[in-house]
């Protein structure tokens, strides 16, 4: 049974997998076979009128769509349940919607590429553009189960109704999992048959208080407590900035840090698998007219363990990062939106490009982003990466980034590119980690106090940076200007 939404909550849903075992296989298999049949009937229904269906709104998809399976003889036969109904309307208004979203992408890019005035680059953003979208002519979506379609949980047993390919049956599934998380509930799962094997994956839920907006947090108490994370291609891959600002004063102070290591560990031992990899890809035998072709699942357990490292990477450093806010009572967790930053021919080194297009960072923000809400309602937010590396955080004017080489530790600086320091125009060098991560803390507390947020430098009680924004039609991009207090 899904569980209620309360007042003053928000509901969390995870997933948990369970290994089955039932002496009727084959009815899943029929059952999963007739959803996405239905599935399929609802796509075609939803794409014949985009109109009607884009203007539907999600609570009344169906009354419009479920009393349609009439017109089809062979689903209409089978009389299927009206949970299952449902949620075959659920998955194709997913189908149809992404595929209209890709579709709307498309169009603007050729579009894009009509308005070129060259002949040479209007081609090479039409062949960029690729080939239009298109609906799936089949599915393979597992089973939804919905709470009108189980009874009799006993946490290793329940009944199922299942389609026998006649009639619909109840039949008795046995299940292992681990034990639920502490005020976790079972809502409904998913039943699975790939590759003749059965799999259950269950969606847990739970009800966690919210702590409010940010903003009456701010007006009870008079301060916020962020925890403000810069992510770097090099270790140390996180470097944090426990910042607690006043509002009366909007002078912030800097509490405590946190830098995390293991991004380098994490480059040696893939490229050490990839070199395996590419040993053992030399050896084979297997040439086609193609050219060489691996076998099926070719150094299988290889990829696995490259896998696996990034995901320990991940899971590590995310419980650390929400671990450490929780344990500096941190109101909010604030990022660098990285959404831009990939590889690009050209711009970047080849030694870089395959740097970032390794880099885990989206995937410890989103993991972050889950766990900090999920155990202790911290929220997450992102914010615009200009100026933050290349910005003293302590004087407000432009640095230089580079880095110290040689048995003299020559700075090499430059205006743009990557480096471990940053050079102050004053001569002084820092950590470049630690400068961004409180340029990012600095510009979210810009934007909530209302007063010009001053930082409060450790070593001068007077001395301060004055944080300032934009004009509007700059954007939500803020800049720094040196001022005593």
């Amino acid at each position: 049974m899904a569980l209620k939404k309360q007042k003053g909550h928000f509901q969390i849903n995870e997933s948990i997998l369970a290994t089955v075992e039932t002496a009727t296989p084959e009815y899943v298999k029929l059952t999963q076979l007739l959803f996405n049949d239905c599935v399929m009937f609802y796509v075609s229904q939803m794409s014949s009128n985009l109109k009607l269906f884009l203007s539907t709104s999600s609570d009344s998809l169906y009354n419009f769509y479920e009393k349609r399976i009439i017109s089809e003889p062979v689903l209409n036969a089978a009389r299927i349940p009206q949970d299952l109904r449902r949620a075959a309307i659920k998955k194709a208004a997913g189908v149809v919607k992404s595929w209209y979203t890709n579709f709307e992408r498309w169009m603007k890019r050729i579009e894009r590429s009509k308005t070129c005035h060259t002949l040479k680059k209007r081609a090479r953003l039409k062949k960029k553009a690729g080939k239009p979208p298109v609906l799936p002519q089949s599915t393979n979506f597992p089973i939804q189960v919905y709470s009108g379609m189980f009874k009799d949980d006993t946490g290793e047993t329940l009944v199922v109704k299942l389609w026998t390919g006649k009639v619909w049956q109840f039949q008795k599934v046995s299940y292992k999992c681990r034990e639920l998380p502490p005020d976790y509930v079972k809502g409904t799962f998913s039943l699975i048959y790939d590759e003749s094997r059965l799999k259950l994956v269950w969606v847990i839920q739970k009800n966690i208080p919210s702590k409010g907006k940010l903003v009456d947090h701010i007006k009870a108490y008079g301060k916020l407590r962020i925890l403000s994370i810069d992510l770097n291609l090099d270790d140390p891959i996180v470097v944090g900035k426990v910042l607690e600002g006043y509002e009366d004063t909007s002078v912030v102070v800097e509490l405590a840090n946190l830098r995390i290591s293991g991004n380098n560990r994490l480059h040696h031992l893939r490229k050490r698998y990839l070199g395996e990899i590419a040993k053992a890809k030399s050896l084979t035998n297997t040439k086609t007219e193609l050219g060489v072709l691996p076998p099926l699942n070719f150094c299988s357990k290889l990829w696995k363990r490259i896998k696996n490292l990034e995901k320990e990477l991940i899971e590590t450093i995310s419980h650390s990062i929400v671990e450490f806010a929780n344990d500096y009572n941190c109101n909010l967790i604030v990022f660098e939106n990285l959404k831009s930053l990939k590889p690009q021919r050209g711009k970047y080194s080849r030694r870089s490009n395959m740097k970032r297009s390794f880099w885990v960072a989206k995937k410890i923000q989103k993991r972050v982003e889950q766990k900090a809400l999920n155990r202790y309602s911290i929220y997450t937010v992102r914010v615009n990466p200009a100026f933050t590396s290349i910005t003293d955080s302590r004087s407000g004017a432009k640095c230089l980034r580079g880095s110290q080489v040689g048995s003299l530790n020559l700075y090499l600086w430059s205006d743009s590119g990557l480096g471990k320091l940053v050079q102050t125009p004053d001569g002084k060098i820092f950590c470049s980690g630690e400068n961004a991560a409180r340029n990012i803390g600095l510009k979210y507390l810009t934007a909530k106090f209302e007063k010009p947020v001053v930082f409060k430098n450790a070593g001068l009680p007077t001395g301060c940076v004055v944080w300032l924004r934009k004009p509007v039609g700059k954007g939500n991009v803020v800049i720094p200007a040196w001022s005593c207090a």
